[in-house]
């Protein structure tokens, strides 16, 4: 605990002192008053992911300082898809090279890593990703919800082959460290309710502006991209 405490004490002097050398022009290039926030979150969470042994939290914390600091690095031109997509594929990596779910050192538990596809063909269907890659299909002809699960994936879902009798439907997400893209009919109209944290949301395409169901997508996205292709 206690040095925990000299550690900590120390990173936010040290994190004072940038923040104002910055804003001064004692360093080169400016280094804004966020940026050093959002900094000092991302290295918390580095440091508590190695004290956890936790892969994708290590991950994924390097990811988004890269993206924080593309400019400066030279590598803006891979923000953010490319950068988010290497994220899951090293923390998944990592995961197998050293034979153990998510984490280092600790109890192993099995899994599997593969691409399997699935089709989905309930009004109501439940679709999960855990350390894996898939495609999955839904193909209701009556749907209305769609409940998607994933954590340090990547997934394709396909909605173009289902339909909506009734007035709307629901997509519910939570996502944590993961790649996930929606394939949906153009002639959707999507309310977008999600709440997310270091995360982004891209949209491909547009969709038909006039007669369609609604779709409400909710949930949750933790260091993860979600892309919406209309088809």
């Amino acid at each position: 605990m206690k040095k925990q405490r000299w550690f900590w004490g120390i990173f936010f002097l040290l994190s004072a002192f940038l923040l104002v050398a910055g804003q001064m022009g004692w360093i080169s290039g400016q280094i804004s008053f966020w940026s050093v926030i959002i900094t000092l979150f991302l290295v918390a969470a580095f440091v508590q992911s190695v004290v956890h042994r936790t892969v994708p939290g290590m991950v994924f914390s390097i990811a988004f300082l890269c993206m924080l600091y593309a400019e400066p690095l030279g590598i803006k031109h891979l923000v953010p898809w490319t950068i988010l997509g290497s994220a899951v594929l090293l923390s998944i990596g990592f995961s197998l090279l050293f034979h153990q779910g998510m984490s280092f050192g600790k109890k192993k538990h099995g899994y599997t890593f593969d691409k399997t596809s699935a089709t989905k063909d309930d009004s109501h269907v439940r679709l999960s990703g855990n350390m894996n890659s898939s495609v999955q299909y839904v193909q209701s002809q009556n749907f209305r919800q769609a409940d998607v699960d994933a954590y340090a994936s990547g997934m394709k879902i396909y909605f173009d082959n289902a339909t909506i009798e009734e007035d709307g439907a629901a997509i519910n997400i939570n996502a944590a460290y993961s790649g996930v893209e929606f394939y949906i009919p153009k002639t959707w109209k999507l309310k977008k309710q999600v709440a997310s944290f270091l995360s982004g949301i891209e949209e491909k395409g547009r969709p038909n502006v006039g007669e369609g169901p609604t779709v409400f997508l909710k949930g949750n996205l933790k260091l993860s991209g979600l892309v919406i292709h209309y088809i």
